[in-house]
């Protein structure tokens, strides 16, 4: 069962989290769009239900249209051929059937194709309103009640002047026919302008909606979308190149707000990561250059060991003659002894050098950055291969004037580059070769350069050469990080390094050194 105090406190938090989720909703760019889409929205849909409406309209007026334009055809048709009569009316209004039997024919067949015409109105399906068919449907009555009367004066001996009288009628009643049908054209004409200009009000105030929403959308992106993401780009640039980004300030807490925050805790733990990787990583070189310099250290053991036993021998050969005469109970004279002195004082110095030498070698301490003499390192770490170069019957050919060029670094590293330079080529070469060693500036650095006449790199070994753990060499004669530490030291200096084989045979490895 939990305490009051664990109750309030998990209510306590379920209300924050609530309020949380309630505030990340009011102020999600969800919401916003729907805000931007509703007016939108509503306008098209009212305007889609009255142009709905207005097409159902449109469509029924247009068939009004087809059917007053077939009307008013036929009206024009049913007063050509009433006019036929009228002329033989007008011409020979005296005229029988007995004197003018040619007119009489041609009236009885304009009355025909009048009643024709006349029949041809009224069809079912015709879509007017009901007070034009009844207006329609009168003035039909009545024309066609003036054509009966029109077919039966003709009959018997009458005239042609007595069919003026239901000839007028017939041509009132279609003039008031025609005139009503152009009425309802009118009408039906005025009404589809009022449905087009209300269609065009609506694409107008749809295209203000659509201008404004469009507005209103790309002002909000811009500040709430465009404007952080901009900012979250140039995060991104920094954190490639490994600098910590600033974080994004906002004003608002929608999605991008908490992408922004969760990228700049993201940014933090990357930072936190790489500094971690790199400490690690800086211990390990540590680690594996101080395992390579002892084993380094290994193989100069014979080299240092016959030129630290030569002085010794001669300390040694000196210090018993000087006993054997001082058993035997023999005077030394002071020549003499000031000859076996002055021996053993040469010999012991020549010993503290070569330890020196070594031990300058082989000390571990901090980086430092200092003026570095790239002439006295090359002589410093050539004169430890001496021995060596001597026993394999090589030759060392070197170009160095003076204290050569100097530069700023680790004197300790720079050593550690040499020595390895100087074995690879050493372990390269055959009896009886040379290996050139030169120093030069070229384009303000100090360009330190090893040439051998060895086999050479085979070109698909080139690109590999500075891998750690590679090596060229037969097993158990290389551990393979010896060039890889000279190329991690070059770059560490702001220097690079470069390889190439010679034409005639060997390899040249190029060292560039920025000058101090």
């Amino acid at each position: 069962m939990s305490s009051p105090s664990e109750s309030t406190s998990a209510g306590s938090a379920a209300a924050r989290t609530d309020d949380g989720v309630s505030r990340g909703l009011r102020q999600s760019l969800w919401r916003d769009l729907a805000w931007a889409f509703a007016p939108l929205c509503a306008v098209a849909l009212v305007g889609m239900t009255v142009v709905t409406l207005d097409a159902s309209h449109v469509h029924r007026d247009l068939q009004r249209m087809f059917e007053e334009t077939r009307e008013v055809s036929l009206s024009r048709a049913l007063l050509d051929e009433l006019r036929g009569i009228e002329q033989w009316v007008e011409a020979v209004p005296e005229g029988k059937v007995a004197t003018h039997a040619l007119a009489f024919t041609d009236v009885r067949r304009h009355l025909a194709d009048a009643r024709a015409t006349l029949a041809r109105y009224g069809k079912e399906e015709d879509p007017s309103v009901a007070e034009h068919d009844d207006e329609e449907d009168d003035s039909v009555l009545r024309i066609a009640g003036a054509l009966d009367a029109i077919e039966a004066r003709l009959g018997g001996g009458n005239s042609l002047a007595e069919l003026q009288q239901p000839l007028q009628l017939a041509l009132h009643g279609t003039r008031v026919l025609a005139d009503a049908v152009a009425e309802e054209t009118r009408e039906i004409g005025a009404d589809l302008d009022r449905r087009s200009a209300r269609l065009i009000e609506f694409v107008l105030v749809l295209a203000a909606a659509v201008v404004g929403t469009i507005v209103w959308l790309g002002t909000r992106l811009r500040r709430r979308v465009l404007v952080p993401l901009r900012e979250l780009q140039v995060n991104t640039a920094m954190v490639a190149h490994g600098r910590m980004p600033r974080a994004v300030q906002l004003d608002h807490d929608d999605e991008v707000a908490r992408l922004a925050r969760s990228f700049d805790a993201m940014a933090r733990q990357v930072r936190q990561a790489r500094e971690d990787l790199e400490q690690r990583v800086e211990e390990r070189s540590r680690e594996v250059l101080r395992t390579a310099r002892l084993a380094e250290l290994g193989t100069l053991s014979a080299g240092i060991a016959h030129e630290v036993n030569n002085p010794i021998a001669s300390i040694a050969a000196c210090a018993e003659g000087l006993l054997r005469d001082m058993e035997k109970g023999k005077h030394v004279e002071e020549p003499h002894l000031r000859e076996y002195l002055e021996i053993i004082r040469k010999e012991a110095m020549r010993t503290r050098d070569i330890t020196s030498r070594l031990l300058g070698f082989a000390r571990q301490a901090p980086r430092s950055s200092v003026v570095v003499r790239c002439g006295d390192e090359l002589r410093e770490v050539a004169s430890m291969f001496e021995h060596q170069f001597a026993t394999a019957g090589v030759r060392l050919a070197m170009e160095v004037a003076d204290q050569g060029a100097a530069i700023a670094g680790d004197p300790a590293e720079i050593r550690q580059v040499l020595f390895n330079l100087f074995r690879n080529a050493l372990d390269a070469s055959s009896r009886d070769t040379t290996v050139d060693v030169r120093l030069a500036v070229e384009d303000a650095c100090a360009v330190i350069e090893f040439c051998d006449r060895g086999p050479g790199i085979r070109p698909e070994d080139l690109e590999r050469i500075f891998e750690p753990f590679f090596t060229t060499k037969a097993p158990g004669k290389g551990t393979g990080l010896g060039l890889a530490i000279v190329h991690r030291i070059v770059t560490g200096h702001g220097g690079r390094i470069s390889v190439a084989n010679r034409e005639g045979g060997g390899a040249c490895f190029r060292v560039f050194l920025p000058l101090a």
